[in-house]
């Protein structure tokens, strides 16, 4: 039985609790860094969390008020083996923020959280690895992202964006410019602090997939599975602007999260992932996988989105940590049926085949 210490920040998020789940499959001791007392409940009471934890308890749960407070985490991380900072801002959840406080509430605390979560791991002087759920946004400059795009382009981890300063052009921007920044000042501070542990950012494109944590369809739409749903439910607005080519399965980022505090297997640095995608094939792929229900109108599949070609590469990746990552099938079979459950369809058709 490993006697290792795990630190996990941002488990009560839809990444976050798939990588505690994940980490749940092995021997780690897990310190769960929650908010406040009422998050630490939302995951004792989860159903998928309560099986995971069946037998000698293997969690302990820190409550941490502030991230960005400088020694927030040095009690979570005293004599810890490896850190997972998972927490951060995300743009599903900040849509209507005005431009000023886009820079205060998305790009300030990411930075800070980052830095905090650094320093803290230092004065452990036991952490070995810190694993940074970053993202491709890193990658994708604001041009690509909310420009047109006239020629495909691949993206990968040999060109990172310079820092973006406000004011945005709206919230997605000022996420990447949050990512782009907490990267780029974490980067520095290692370089200057020289601590004993490395670091690795995991950098997904979308994420699509289950989020065990909702209870509700509206919980699935606060997060990047929103991009999947407003296709099958036909919720995208007329004259949608293309969205760039690449998701990945919420299961693949888990796995890519564990498999990364490995130091003499995986290398610190930057992992960019994400499977190519044309938008409109999620409505013919829900067409194919869920055709009863198609027809009944519970998954219209009306909308229109095009397809940017900017793909983001997976190939070193995919080449470190030995995976293939999960195609876009699963990913549209996972969240329908999770969305019809949450909806009471998925239950209504079990009991009329009984």
């Amino acid at each position: 039985m490993s006697t290792e210490i795990l630190v996990l920040t941002g488990a009560t998020g839809f990444c976050g609790f798939a990588i505690l789940q994940e980490a749940l499959q092995y021997d780690y001791n897990i310190r769960i860094v929650v908010r406040s007392t009422a998050k630490a409940d939302v995951l004792r009471n989860n159903p998928c969390f309560k099986s995971l934890t069946r037998g000698p308890p293997r969690c302990s749960f820190y409550v941490v008020p502030d991230l960005s407070v400088e020694g927030a985490l040095d009690e979570a991380t005293a004599g810890a083996d490896y850190m997972i900072h998972s927490a951060s801002p995300l743009p599903f959840t900040n849509l209507t923020l005005s431009p000023e406080d886009q820079y205060k509430q998305m790009v300030e605390p990411a930075i800070k959280n980052t830095i905090s979560a650094l320093q803290s791991a230092k004065k452990s002087n036991s952490v070995k690895r810190v694993v940074i759920t970053s993202s491709c946004a890193i990658f994708i400059t604001p041009e690509l992202l909310v420009g047109p795009v006239e020629q495909p382009v691949v993206v990968s981890e040999e060109t990172i964006n310079t820092e973006i300063t406000p004011p945005y052009a709206n919230v997605l921007v000022s996420y990447v410019a949050s990512k782009t920044s907490s990267f780029l000042k974490s980067k520095q501070w290692m370089a200057e602090h020289k601590p004993n542990f490395d670091v690795v950012n995991v950098c997904p494109t979308y994420v699509q997939g289950r989020n065990e944590l909702a209870t509700s369809p509206a919980d699935l739409m606060s997060t990047s599975n929103v991009l999947f749903l407003r296709m099958a439910l036909g919720l995208a607005p007329k004259d949608s602007p293309a969205e760039i080519a690449s998701v990945v399965h919420i299961e693949d980022v888990a796995a890519i999260h564990i498999a990364a505090l490995n130091k003499d297997r995986i290398p610190a640095g930057e992992y960019l992932f994400g499977q190519e995608v044309q938008w409109n094939d999620v409505n013919k792929i829900t067409r194919e996988l869920f055709p009863e229900q198609v027809a009944q109108g519970l998954l219209p599949c009306t909308s229109d989105v095009p397809t940017k070609s900017v793909i983001c590469s997976k190939e070193k990746t995919e080449k470190t940590f030995d995976i293939e990552l999960k195609p876009v099938e699963d990913m549209v079979e996972d969240l329908m049926e999770q969305y019809l459950e949450l909806s009471g369809q998925k239950k209504q058709e079990d009991d009329d085949d009984e």
